[in-house]
This record gives structure tokens, C-alpha cells and sequence, in this order.
């Protein structure tokens, strides 16, 4: 040995073992123990070459106390046959020596002796736990000094350090390239989460496995609406038709039965007929186990790529699978809640959920327009909506679970206008209500669902119909009677008039007999409203002018008003009013009945009646009048005339009763008046409503459907010629 001592060596060992610890780059650390090997051990040059991981190639990556570099130098283990592939090959130390051959150089040996002036080297093999993975060459030739078995022995400790730093390099790359590969795994996961589009999410899928798996290309192959036949649904790089040209059935079919990751080479046909092979991978796919899938990569090599990571490629797939699964359910969910939505939105009825509370947390549209005191968020308790003492009854007996579900009828009072209440203050609903439990909850709250339907309308128009049907009848009664009892009324009138004439010395007698005719003459006036009344649906129908029509009327009733010490007034818009198509003679008889009526009412309170002609729409005075209705409104115009009397009022009771026949208040009144304007109304297709409190008056307001009011029409005829042929 020509170093100085065994402690020089160990120091240098120990300096060396301790920057394999550290932080230092594998160059630096590589370069480190050349240096020191060269000037410890007294070596004119040191080389280091290293197998390229996963190839075969043998590559020079650093060199000391020589002026040729070895870097970039690459000898293949398969082709090249040389001391430095034989030494990595076999793991055998081998030392060339001046004028010794023993016939295991080469030719390329002896070149590169020659080349390098190679007399006196020993080649170490530098070994790892995954085998030899290079080899370190220390060369005396200049020296010329032998090197024992002893030196070789001491660069066998520093190939071992060499090998550790290898190993940890290597590993360091692995943990690192981990460590990349989970971070792209990282935002590709999160790009899919982001993905809203089930064909974008495929395309997504495709390529960033082709990229992820170092691939060429490839497809993605579902079963979805094909059965069992697997279709290219998204492609990269690579079109859909050219998969059909790789003979892959049965490896597809192994794939998907063995739930496995497989690289096998195929055969791809050409057009032409001729076959180039190709590596396949196949990545399984079960998408929510509801249908199956692979994504499939094309390789150029025929083996695995070195840098292939199965299992990141399996943990990719899972990914593709969750994320095809999660599009599917929350797609899924998204539908259902679609579709309850439009089922609350297009339902008739108002729907409301209760939390045990009695707080109300969620409701459909139709609860707006039913109860208009609902507003954005509205948290409010349900007693705020409705209440009444069976309503608060049904949600004890629910929420107690008494029952699972009650169902009740109940009326309403609303002070101020509701959603779709028509009155002008408020009104009264009837509601059918039903009061269900919606089940427990998570956190053990019971939750009750109120569905209310609004049966004000429907009681209306069955107590309408109840009301004409009865009409109906009456009026068929009365029109056999009126015709039978007129004749001998008549003959009983002529018959008084004679004896009137024969008593004419006989005064109290004619008295009692005039009070008879008086009263026959009632009769007639009674019979001759039950023909009216029997002679319903029988309109003559013009163009009437309203506004017109009250011009003419008012004037008389006015001073018949002055003459019973009762103020009326009218008021009409200025402009021009549509007309509407109607019988005139019946509209006058509807007015002039109403007038009477608010007349007679008057006189028994402060003495006011109030006429007024107005224009809105079906629903009441909702624009104002004589507005441009092309503007403000598409909705066919209504005029609705309202008559207001300053009287005593109404009970409910009475108002229920108003329209039938023969009902009456007044001591001479026949009880068919407000029937036979009732009848016209409903002829004419109109309404007629009335507001009425005890104490404050009552109101009648007749609605008419009107035409479009146009300023140029000067008269009723321009509106029939010109608007309505």
C-alpha cells in the first residue's frame, strides 16, 4: 500500500459516511468520494459509471485527474462487450495490467486502453439492494504502482458508499416523483369535480391519462345505452374509428373480468392489410356498478415504459370512476329536485313545511298568492297565516303522533288584501286544509307538511250553480203561474172598475173598492216580474255606450233622489270608455234596479248614493281609468259600474240571501229584483259583487268585459265597423 496510514483511510471513510447524511447533491457527494479516493489512495484518475434506471445503458458520469471526460460516455449492456459492461454484467472486480491479456479484453478493450493509455486499473462494481447498477474504475498507469488486493479491497469500501448514495438518490427520485404524481393525481381530481359536462368530463379523463401515463394516445369505452358492447366515447389524439383497427376483444374482456391494469402487445391492421404492433394498456372501469368502462392507452413500445407507474394508474382510474359516479349522482339528484320543484311551482295548492317549532321553513309559490303577508325567507310561524282553534287541534294531534295526518275545513278573515283575494279590504277564504307528518329527522325533529287549497272559488260556483239551478226551476214555476193567474187578474179588474162606476153615491164603498184594485194592480206588477224573470237568456246584443246610458239616466234619478231629501252624485272619467256588447234595455233595467235599491236604502241613513263608471279588468279597477290599454295592459279591459249607498248595510246572512227569488226586506218589494239583474249579469258574462257591513252602506259593482278603447272611434257604430266585423 502506498497511503500514508489505515487512520487516513478511516477519516476519509468517516468524513464520507457522514456527507451521505447530509443534505448534499448526489454530484457533489459522488464527486467527493472521487476526489478523495484519487488523493487518499494515491490514484492518478478515478471514473464513475452508472446504469441509466430501467435501461440498459451504462453511462460515464464523472471522472477525476483526467483530462478526457467520461461523461456522456454510454456502453449497452446488450451490444457492447467490454471490461466495463462485463464488470456490471457479472459483478466480478476486474484489474488490467501491462502486457496482460489472459484473453478477456475485446477489441473494444484494447482501443480504449490504447486510446486512455490503460496499463495498470482495477474496475469495482458499484452494488445496491437492487443489484449492480455501475462500476468504478482507479487507474495508476502513469505511477506504475502495483495495486494490491489490499487497495482493491479499500475501494470496495468506498463503491459501498458510492452504492448508498445511489440507493438514496434513487430513492429520493422515487418519494419525489411520488410525490409529483400525487399532486397531479391532486388537480386532475379537482378538474373533474369541476367538470359540468359529462362529454367534457370523458375528453378530461382521456387526456390527462394519456399524459399521466406517458402514452400516445387512447380512448375511453363505456357500455352506457349499448348493453354489453363497449363504444369509444371520447378519444385523444386519435380518432373513435381508428380503434376498431386493434385486434384488443380479449384483452379487454380480461381486463374488465380480473378488475386488473394490463400492458399487452397487439396487432394493429393497417387499410392495406398489414399488422404493426403496439403496446395496449387497459384501466378498468365500474362506474357506480351500474355500468362498465375502460380507458384505454397506445404505446409505441411494445414493453412497459420504464417510468409506467401501475398503481398511480390505477389510482387515477378510481378517480375516473368517482368522478363519472359523482357526475351521474349529483346529475341524478339535480333531475329529482328539478322535477319536485316544478311540481311545487305548477301545483294549484299552497305547500308549507312546519319544523316542531311551528316555524314555517319552506314553501312553494302558490302559498304567495295565497297568503300575501309571505315574504323572501319568511320564518314566521305558521299561526301567523292561519289560525283557528281545529287548525291548532290538527297540529297537535300530528306533532304528537296521535294521527299522521288530519284533514279540516276552515274559513279565514283577511284584514288586508291577500295574494288573490279580489275585495278591495281584505276578505274571507275558505280553505280545505290538510296537516300531514313529514317523519323524523336526523336531529330528532319531527317535521309537518300543511297542504291548503283555496275552496272559496269552488264554493262560489257551487252555490252559484246551486243558486241557478234553483232559478231555473222557479223560473219555469213562475212563468205557468204568471200565465194562469194574469187572465183572471184581468177579469177581476175590469169587473172592480164596473162597480166602482155603479157606486158612485156610495163613497166609503168606492174607497174599499179602489184599495182592492190597488191591490190587484200589485198582483200584476208581481206576475209581471215572474215573466221577466222566467224570460232570462232572451238578449237582443249591440254596442252600448255606458258612459252614454248613464248621461241619459242620471239626471232622472238624480231628482228623484232630491225629491226623498237624498244627495247623489256620479263620477266617470273624461275620456273616451270602450263600449260593451250587450242588450241595452236589459243594462238599463240592471241600473235602474240598482239605483232603486241604493235609493230606498239611502233614505234610511245619511242620504248619499254614489254612481261611478270606472275601467280595469276581470279582476277589478287594477289600472287606471281610461288608460291606454295597449300600453299599460294586454288583458281585454273590463268597466265596472259601482253603486254605493250610504244606508244601514247588510248582515251576512242577508247577503247570502239577496239573489233568490222572492226574498225581500221591504215591506211592498216582490223579491225578484236583484234575481232578475243577477240573471242579466250572468247573461252578459259579467259579475256582480257586493260590499256590504251593517252600519257602513253597502255597494254593488257590476264588471262588464269591454273592448279596447280607442280615442279615434266617435261612436258605437265607427267601434262595430271598424274593430269588431
Amino acid at each position: 500500500m502506498i497511503y500514508k496510514d489505515t487512520k487516513q483511510v478511516l477519516t476519509a471513510l468517516h468524513q464520507i459516511s457522514r456527507l451521505t447524511m447530509t443534505g448534499m447533491s448526489w454530484e457533489e457527494l459522488a464527486r467527493t468520494i472521487l476526489e478523495t479516493v484519487s488523493e487518499a489512495l494515491s490514484y492518478d484518475r478515478v471514473a464513475l459509471y452508472l446504469l441509466r434506471e430501467g435501461t440498459t445503458l451504462l453511462e460515464g458520469v464523472i471522472n477525476v485527474g483526467c483530462k478526457v471526460s467520461v461523461k456522456g460516455l454510454k456502453y449497452d449492456l446488450e451490444r457492447d462487450d467490454c471490461v466495463e459492461t462485463r464488470v456490471v454484467r457479472s459483478g466480478e472486480i476486474i484489474q488490467i495490467q501491462k502486457d496482460v491479456d489472459d484473453g478477456l479484453f475485446s477489441d473494444l478493450d484494447k482501443r480504449r486502453n490504447a486510446a486512455l493509455k490503460r496499463s495498470n486499473c482495477v474496475l469495482v462494481p458499484v452494488i445496491t439492494d437492487q443489484g449492480v447498477v455501475g462500476t468504478m474504475l482507479a487507474d495508476r498507469s502513469f505511477r506504475q504502482e502495483e495495486i494490491s488486493n489490499e487497495d482493491i479491497e479499500i475501494l470496495e469500501i468506498f463503491c459501498n458508499q458510492i452504492g448508498i448514495g445511489v440507493e438514496n438518490r434513487r430513492l429520493n427520485t422515487h418519494k419525489q416523483r411520488q410525490i409529483n404524481d400525487l399532486f397531479k393525481l391532486q388537480q386532475i381530481s379537482r378538474q373533474m369535480s369541476d367538470v359540468k359536462d359529462m362529454g367534457d368530463l370523458q375528453q378530461l379523463i382521456v387526456s390527462r391519462g394519456v399524459r399521466l401515463g406517458g402514452a400516445q394516445a387512447g380512448w375511453l369505452l363505456l357500455n352506457e345505452g349499448h348493453g354489453d358492447k363497449l363504444v369509444p366515447v371520447s378519444e385523444f389524439a386519435v380518432s373513435a374509428e381508428d380503434f376498431w383497427a386493434f385486434d384488443i376483444k380479449k384483452q379487454l374482456r380480461e381486463s374488465l373480468v380480473t378488475s386488473q391494469v394490463l400492458f399487452r402487445p397487439v396487432q394493429k391492421i393497417s387499410a392495406g392489410g398489414e399488422s404493426q404492433p403496439v403496446g395496449i394498456l387497459s384501466l378498468p372501469l365500474l362506474i357506480g356498478k351500474r355500468q362498465q368502462g375502460v380507458l384505454i392507452l397506445l404505446y409505441r413500445e411494445l414493453m412497459p415504459p420504464v417510468n409506467l407507474n401501475f398503481d398511480l394508474m390505477k389510482i387515477f382510474a378510481g378517480q375516473a370512476d368517482k368522478a363519472m359516479e359523482r357526475f351521474i349522482f349529483n346529475r341524478t339528484l339535480i333531475e329529482d329536485r328539478d322535477f319536485r320543484e316544478s311540481i311545487l311551482r305548477s301545483s294549484p295548492n299552497a305547500i308549507i313545511t312546519l319544523n316542531s317549532a311551528l316555524q314555517i321553513t319552506s314553501y312553494n309559490r302558490m302559498s304567495e298568492e295565497f297568503f300575501g303577508s309571505l315574504e323572501p325567507d319568511w320564518q314566521g310561524s305558521i299561526f301567523a297565516l292561519l289560525d283557528s282553534p281545529s287548525f291548532r287541534r290538527a297540529l297537535g294531534e300530528v306533532a304528537g303522533r296521535q294521527q299522521s295526518s288530519v284533514q279540516l275545513e276552515m274559513c279565514q278573515t283577511f284584514a288586508t288584501p291577500c295574494g288573490n283575494c279580489d275585495s278591495v279590504g281584505g276578505g274571507e277564504k275558505i280553505f280545505f286544509v290538510n296537516v300531514a307528518s313529514l317523519g323524523v329527522a336526523p336531529d330528532g325533529d319531527l317535521g309537518l307538511l300543511v297542504l291548503v287549497q283555496d275552496q272559496t272559488e269552488k264554493r262560489k260556483t257551487d252555490q252559484e250553480v246551486e243558486r241557478m239551478r234553483r232559478l231555473a226551476s222557479i223560473g219555469q214555476l213562475a212563468a205557468g203561474i204568471a200565465h194562469e193567474i194574469r187572465n183572471p187578474l184581468t177579469g177581476m179588474n175590469i169587473s172592480l172598475d164596473i162597480i166602482s162606476n155603479e157606486l158612485t153615491d156610495r163613497p166609503h164603498v168606492g174607497k174599499l173598492v179602489a184599495g182592492v184594485v190597488d191591490e190587484i194592480d200589485r198582483l200584476e206588477n208581481i206576475v209581471s216580474s215572474m215573466l221577466e224573470f222566467s224570460r232570462a237568456g232572451m238578449l237582443e246584443k249591440s254596442w252600448v255606450d255606458l258612459k252614454e246610458m248613464l248621461d241619459g239616466w242620471f239626471p232622472i234619478f238624480q231628482e228623484q233622489a232630491r225629491r226623498v231629501e237624498v244627495e247623489a252624485s256620479l263620477q266617470m272619467d273624461s275620456s273616451t270608455l270602450p263600449a260593451v256588447h250587450g242588450d241595452s234595455e236589459k243594462l238599463k233595467q240592471v241600473v235602474m234596479n240598482l239605483g232603486l235599491n241604493a235609493l230606498d236604502a239611502a233614505r234610511e241613513g245619511a242620504g248619499q248614493v254614489t254612481v261611478m263608471l270606472s275601467l280595469g279588468n276581470s279582476r277589478g279597477e287594477d289600472f287606471a281609468v281610461g288608460a291606454n290599454l295597449g300600453i299599460v295592459q294586454s288583458e281585454q279591459p273590463w268597466l265596472w259600474l259601482k253603486i254605493s249607498d250610504s244606508g244601514p248595510g247588510m248582515q251576512r246572512e242577508i247577503i247570502e240571501k239577496i239573489y233568490d227569488p222572492f226574498f225581500t226586506t221591504k215591506n211592498r218589494g216582490t223579491g225578484l229584483g236583484l234575481s232578475i239583474v243577477h240573471n242579466i249579469i250572468k247573461e252578459h258574462g259579467g259579475h256582480l259583487e257586493v260590499e256590504s257591513e251593517p252600519g257602513k252602506g253597502s255597494t254593488f259593482a257590476v264588471g262588464l268585459p269591454a273592448g279596447e278603447a280607442q280615442p279615434r272611434y266617435k261612436s258605437i257604430e265607427d267601434v262595430q265597423s271598424n274593430t269588431y266585423n
